[in-house]
């Protein structure tokens, strides 16, 4: 592994010299932790490339008010600074969000893209409401009970009941966020834009991936985002939650190395 500071971003390379880049984006509110298990199974095979987002982890926040733009902004100067020629982009969640942007800002600087447990819908005004109490909630100190129900919504029943070890290292990785990081990321979400007319103009191969059992971003927008994006291919993750790569590994890698095998580089 390699460590570099990329404009105040934490950014973690493997296997530089393998073919097939991929580039990781980390799901709210978590970090490039969570890809773990997709580090493990391909950092031998492929050029792995995971980074904690601007106000996660060990990564910096300049502002507190950041847009989806300054992200995808943050994803292209890691490209250009690893000189990644047309890397796979993989996204799950908010990841997602900033992925399906920067395909809507960017489509030409990549091969392919893995699209899981997110959509392209902008927030309905009762989300918006419903994430203005959750900073408010975070605001006035009750960031523990925040993590706590968000986690109880977000994992299966499987995993909640039979996979302790997960549950505690997605407890571990929600506690080293800061407050300031979690709060702007939500301000993020609400005020992200809608990537829902650009789906149509997707001329790459993609991959979607839903846990069967998210309760946070049904299976129904994977499969809406699998009807508007031609050339793509929907897996549904059994036995997982909003978290399948974490959840139900094994599944999750599978269906990301058949869709690389076919890309050719």
């Amino acid at each position: 592994m390699i460590e570099k500071r990329i404009n105040g971003l934490d950014v973690n390379e493997f296997g530089q010299g393998n073919p097939v880049p991929i580039i990781f984006i980390h799901a709210f509110p978590l970090s490039c932790r969570m890809w773990d298990p997709q580090v493990d199974a391909f950092k031998n095979k492929y050029h792995v490339v995971i980074y904690d987002l601007r106000g996660f982890g060990f990564s910096e926040t300049h502002e507190a008010h950041l847009t989806t733009d300054s992200h995808v902004d943050d994803l292209i100067s890691i490209m250009d600074a690893l000189k990644l020629d047309k890397p796979v982009i993989c996204g799950l969640s908010m990841g997602g969000y900033i992925a399906l942007r920067a395909l809507e800002m960017h489509q030409e600087r990549f091969r392919a893209a893995i699209l899981c447990d997110t959509k392209s819908e902008a927030d309905t005004n009762e989300a918006k409401i419903k994430r203005a109490g959750q900073i408010k909630q975070i605001k006035n100190g009750d960031k523990a009970t925040f993590f706590e129900t968000f986690l109880k919504n977000a994992l299966s029943e499987k995993t909640l009941k039979e996979k302790p070890e997960t549950v505690k290292f997605l407890k571990d990785i929600m506690s080293w966020e800061k407050e300031e990081g979690v709060m702007a990321a939500l301000l993020t979400m609400a005020a992200r834009t809608d990537t829902t007319e650009s789906l149509a103009r997707i001329n790459i191969p993609v991959l979607i991936i839903t846990g069967a059992e998210d309760k946070l971003v049904p299976p129904e927008f994977a499969k809406s985002l699998n009807e508007k994006i031609k050339n793509s291919h929907l897996e549904i993750i059994p036995d997982a939650g909003h978290f399948p790569n974490m959840e139900n590994p094994e599944k999750f890698n599978s269906a990301v190395e058949t869709f690389i095998k076919v890309l050719k580089y």
